[in-house]
């Protein structure tokens, strides 16, 4: 009896509270993550927007909770749905095995890197991964990403046998409506937090917000970076002035490749220009 070379494919499941979401319903969340429209979902899935709608119904009914809504313009996840696709994107990264450059960033840095990795990279082989500055060190000291993009330049100070260069400049908008505070999970929040404390101003944090429209609505004190702001189109006045607030942003790697210096040249270059 000849011996037949098995095939081995991974494939991912996640638990959301006490269900087990199986790997096509995290596609339908990842797809709808990305497109922002369930029409465009459907299409990169391959399915009608009906199906993709019943998939999304069934999803909610089984985690037991909402997890995508509504916009002018089109469907998005809510705070929820894009915990569960964050963690569905991590979870497929690093079960799939890669030869190509990957670069990391966050919301604040995400107009930044589109804009160099559409000089640097025009044949759209090098990998780009939006998540938080924590994840994205995770990954970056796992050698899952050859670039990383940080956002809170007090993280440098806890990282050894890297190289970084500074490539923007942001500023934080403080927004003071007394003690209670929400936590934007992006961006130099300890640097705004460390003011406070400097100050010896009163203050406790309440919640961790993914969406700034949300956390604005809140009615909490905030946060939040002057870039995402005006890029955003909100209208927000600063009870602090955000010169006081002004940081650097980061790229950070550890092999100084020339693919890598490349990449890196052009964030310098697109930061210049935002």
């Amino acid at each position: 009896m000849s011996v037949r070379e098995l095939k081995l494919e991974p494939s991912v499941t996640l638990r959301v509270g006490n269900v087990v979401l199986t790997e096509r319903q995290l596609q339908v969340i990842q797809a709808v993550h990305e497109e922002g429209s369930q029409n465009r979902a459907a299409r990169k899935l391959g399915m009608s927007t009906p199906v993709l709608n019943r998939y999304l119904s069934q999803i909610e009914a089984k985690v037991g909770a909402r997890l995508v809504q509504a916009t002018p313009r089109g469907t998005r996840l809510n705070e929820e749905g894009e915990r569960i696709a964050l963690e569905y994107g991590a979870l497929t990264r690093r079960m799939a095995p890669s030869t190509k450059l990957v670069v990391g960033g966050t919301l604040i840095t995400e107009e930044l890197l589109l804009r160099a990795l559409s000089r640097a990279d025009p044949q759209g082989e090098c990998g780009l991964i939006i998540s938080d500055d924590g994840r994205n060190l995770e990954d970056f000291q796992a050698g899952l990403m050859d670039v990383i993009v940080l956002d809170d330049p007090l993280l440098l100070f806890d990282l050894e046998g890297v190289q970084w260069q500074e490539v923007a400049s942001d500023r934080l908008l403080h927004v003071d409506r007394g003690p209670r505070y929400a936590r934007f999970l992006y961006g130099a929040q300890r640097i705004g937090f460390r003011h406070l404390e400097t100050r010896g101003v009163d203050h406790r944090v309440e919640r961790t917000f993914r969406s700034p429209e949300l956390m604005i609505r809140s009615g909490l004190s905030f946060f939040l970076n002057e870039s995402l702001v005006l890029r955003k189109g909100i209208k927000l006045r600063s009870d602090t002035d955000p010169g006081i607030l002004a940081h650097q942003i980061n790229a950070v790697y550890k092999k100084g490749t020339p693919a890598v210096r490349k990449i890196v040249a052009e964030i310098r270059r697109a930061g210049r220009l935002v």
